[in-house]
Formats: C-alpha cells, structure tokens, sequence
C-alpha cells in the first residue's frame, strides 16, 4: 500500500561519505543530514548529525568527520576518564564505566561551521542500561557531560 503522508527526505551521495539524509528543521531543532558510517576505529555503525541547509555540508565538515574517525582511539582513554570523573562528581558511589566494555556510540553531531572552533559532541548509550551520555568536545579536549536516561 502507498504510503502517501510520508515525507520524501532529500538525499545526496558524498563520495566519500556515502548517502546523506537530510532532516529539515521542525521549530526548535536545527536542520541536519544524517549519514550512518561504519567507523573501524569503533568497530560499528555511527551516526552522524552534520547541522548545515538543504545545499548540503561543506568540506569543512566533512574532513572534521574523517578527523574524529581518525582520532577516536586516542579520545577513548580521554573520554573514559572525563566521563568517570564527572559521575564520581555527581555520585561518589557511581561504578567506573569503560566506554569499550561499557557503551555503545549512539551518534556524533558535527556543527555547522567547524572551522571557528574545533567543537563537536559524541553521545553514548549504555549497553546494559537506560543512561545515555553526551560529550562536548572543543579543540579534541572534552568540556562538558550531559546525562538523560
């Protein structure tokens, strides 16, 4: 049967990022394409949120994807210990968390102009449990946690 009130999504083919989709802004959210990759220092399938118009996301973007795939087994430890470091902060009680063992990358939002300042988030969900974890990252250092379960 023909679905006729779903949307077509605009969609373009980047040839090195693959298929982007793009997410039109409904009020409060910016504008997104989103591209899933298979990330091998991750070892699984990423999602990306590149926030730019329906012209698409510009070389600045795109090398910044290609430098957090790069550089994310050397974030790992950097992560880990932000992350365990701000939960003991929270919950002096709190269990370490590993983010190999731990959780999973639920997906990674790249801002629109990344050439003013290296900022970026990466969002972790548990694989066990319901919290999920969020982490700005400015200049490849994180800055800042934001937790939602």
């Amino acid at each position: 049967m023909l679905n006729i009130f779903k949307k077509k999504r605009k969609k373009i083919t980047d040839e090195t990022l693959g298929v982007l989709t793009f997410r039109k802004s409904n009020r409060l959210d910016e504008s997104y394409w989103n591209v899933d990759r298979k990330v091998e220092s991750v070892n699984e399938m990423v999602e990306f949120y590149i926030y730019n118009d329906e012209n698409g996301i510009d070389e600045s973007q795109k090398k910044m994807i290609l430098a957090i795939e790069k550089k994310y087994p050397q974030l790992i430890s950097k992560l880990e210990d932000f992350l365990n470091k701000r939960l003991q902060e929270f919950d002096s009680n709190s269990l370490y968390v590993s983010i190999v063992k731990d959780l999973d990358v639920s997906f990674i939002n790249v801002p629109k102009n990344p050439n003013e300042l290296i900022k970026w988030e990466i969002n972790f969900v548990e694989k066990r449990e319901f919290a999920i974890y969020g982490i700005e990252i400015e200049n490849w250092e994180p800055i800042d946690l934001g937790i939602s379960a």
